[in-house]
């Protein structure tokens, strides 16, 4: 009896400290993101809805999968530097095992694949294509600066490129499907506030780590381009995307409502932003990135809404 409570309790332990390791905040966003694409090209709401629930089950399942195998393969590629580093993550303290985590990586990624040719061989293709990506991530492009970033930035956007390419069959059998740039022209102001503004937070991440990188050997960009550089980089950026607010409504994709509420809104934050960098408070600037990026997707959904 003591031994199938003591069995119990270590597998309990050990299952949850793998959902930690697989970021469950990150599966959510995605989740969300990946609903949102669907709700601003008008074929998601509350009543009824034009993709399949069996789909979108599937999809928000193959993303779940794939993050939390890219997550917990990091881990595993980077227990060496951790035990140096991070000596309290899951893997260097002990919590779990290397062979549980291998073992648990790679069902996660024939359950993502699984998932995709199971809604269909768009999907299949889709996640099989973004299970390739996660690991060339982890194996080599993590280690190269500004590519990392850009790349992390690239992924936040895949929830939304999903809900691009996915063919989807109206209802109304008198209704023609959308097509694909017209899709495209709903989906992108949501695409680059997650890959314009995510560059920026990873940029302001490299230069709150900078000192740690340093010491273990990692370099990122404000390492390599200096951290002056990287500041400029991440500001020119931040003002580009500023910029381009006013592109959805002029082009009739979004009514002046998305205009009104981002202009509002994000330029106090953005200045903020900028303020709070020079003053090389980045976590503060992090924060207030992932604000922004937030209400930039709130913006979209009113304006799709109303």
């Amino acid at each position: 009896m003591k031994i199938f409570i003591f069995s119990s309790f270590y597998l309990s332990n050990m299952l949850m400290t793998l959902i930690k390791m697989t970021r469950p905040v990150n599966i959510v966003i995605a989740v969300v993101t990946l609903f949102i694409g669907y709700f601003l090209q008008g074929v998601l709401d509350f009543g009824a809805s034009d993709v399949p629930a069996y789909s979108l089950v599937l999809q928000a399942l193959g993303f779940a999968l794939a993050i939390g195998f890219g997550n917990i393969q990091n881990d595993v590629l980077d227990f060496e530097s951790d035990k140096l580093n991070r000596p309290e993550r899951p893997l260097p303290s002990g919590k779990i095992s290397l062979k549980a985590a291998n073992a648990s990586w790679i069902t996660m990624i024939v359950l993502t694949i699984v998932c995709g040719f199971a809604d269909s061989l768009i999907s299949g293709t889709f996640f099989a294509a973004l299970v390739l990506l996660l690991i060339a991530y982890n194996k080599k492009l993590k280690h190269i600066p500004l590519l990392k970033n850009m790349t992390v930035a690239f992924l936040c956007t895949t929830p939304l490129i999903l809900t691009l390419i996915y063919p989807i069959i109206p209802r109304e059998t008198d209704i023609e499907p959308m097509s694909l740039s017209a899709k495209f022209g709903f989906l992108y102001p949501a695409m680059m506030f997650a890959f314009l503004l995510t560059t920026v937070r990873e940029i302001y991440k490299d230069l709150e780590d900078e000192s740690g990188d340093l010491m273990a050997g990692i370099i990122t960009f404000p390492i390599a381009a200096g951290a002056p550089t990287a500041r400029r980089l991440a500001g020119a950026i931040l003002i580009f995307t500023w910029m381009l607010l006013p592109l959805p409504t002029i082009q009739g994709y979004y009514s002046t409502i998305f205009l009104i509420l981002t202009l509002a809104t994000l330029t106090p934050t953005f200045a903020t932003i900028l303020i709070q960098t020079q003053k090389q408070n980045y976590r503060k600037s992090q924060k207030l990135v992932k604000i922004s990026m937030f209400v930039g997707l709130i913006a979209l959904v009113i304006s799709t809404a109303i």
